[in-house]
């Protein structure tokens, strides 16, 4: 299957005005459109990165990962049921609302809801920042990346590198979790999976152009009293430059810089026994 890249995520609000203020004033994402329906957000030359639903939970809500054309979706919907994966083809109305011309639903083996898409339809509206992050590193390598727990860990591995397409970048330890980072381009991790008892988003990471723009954000954190996470430090594996936060979600955003590329001619998976080079430690409560 030829998976190209993230390419937007759906979520779930009880609070969409609060998303709206953290998305824009915070993230530095812009507003591409709203309706009582939905609130769409930009951080580059697509129609939108993610969408904000209104609803009673705080929850992701599907996951959308591009393919190259429709011939690819095709063929990725053709697959999907030799697999035995029940899969829904999403209607024009519902293509319009994702700005694409085709796509397909499923739920991986874990029950994250996935979206395969083709063409999206640009609108050729210039991303401009509200607070002055200089880009967003997408395009070829997609949106950033997802952290999903799931509690079939194993099945789940198995879907997104057998049915799916994807390639093991690295394994780790987390205390007495394994997880799983893969591949579908040259970003080191589009989706990483992480064995637990229940299923879900952990986080998702958006990568700025530069170290000022991280620098920048952490500040805008702090000063609207978000919760940091884990403070400023570099990965191991993709050597993300990045800090941690809390989002209206109940999940975390990794906002980071400078994050390795992969060649699979020559990238050979390895395990990682540390998180870190530095840093990312938990700052502590307020309180105690």
């Amino acid at each position: 299957m030829d998976v190209r890249g993230l390419g937007y995520l759906e979520i779930e609000a009880s609070d969409v005005g609060a998303w709206r203020t953290y998305a824009t004033d915070v993230v530095g994402l812009a507003v591409a459109g709203s309706s009582d329906e939905a609130l769409y957000l930009k951080m580059d030359e697509r129609p939108f990165r993610f969408v904000i639903v209104p609803g009673e939970a705080d929850r992701l809500n599907s996951v959308g990962w591009e393919v190259p054309n429709e011939a690819a979706l095709d063929a990725a919907e053709a697959e999907l049921e030799a697999a035995g994966v029940a899969v829904e083809r999403g209607g024009a109305d519902e293509a319009a609302a994702r700005r694409v011309r085709g796509l397909i639903r499923f739920v991986d083996p874990g029950g994250s809801a996935l979206e395969l898409f083709c063409a999206p339809v640009q609108d050729h509206t210039l991303f401009v920042s509200p607070v002055g992050v200089s880009r967003f590193v997408t395009g070829q390598l997609g949106m950033g990346h997802v952290v999903l727990m799931t509690s079939a860990f194993e099945e789940t591995l198995a879907f997104y590198t057998d049915v799916l397409g994807f390639r093991v970048s690295d394994w780790m330890m987390l205390g007495q979790m394994q997880l799983c980072f893969l591949h579908c381009n040259r970003r080191h991790h589009s989706v990483a999976l992480g064995a637990a008892d229940r299923s879900g988003l952990a986080h998702f990471m958006v990568e700025a152009g530069s170290i000022d723009d991280v620098g920048y954000a952490l500040d805008r954190f702090q000063d609207h009293e978000i919760r940091i996470k884990q403070g400023l430090g570099r990965h191991s594996n993709d050597q993300m430059f990045s800090f941690y936060a809390a989002t209206p979600g109940g999940f975390d955003i990794e906002f980071g810089y400078g994050g390795i590329e992969v060649d699979d001619l020559t990238w050979t998976s390895q395990e990682i026994t540390k998180t870190s080079f530095w840093g990312h430690r938990r700052p502590p409560r307020v309180g105690g």
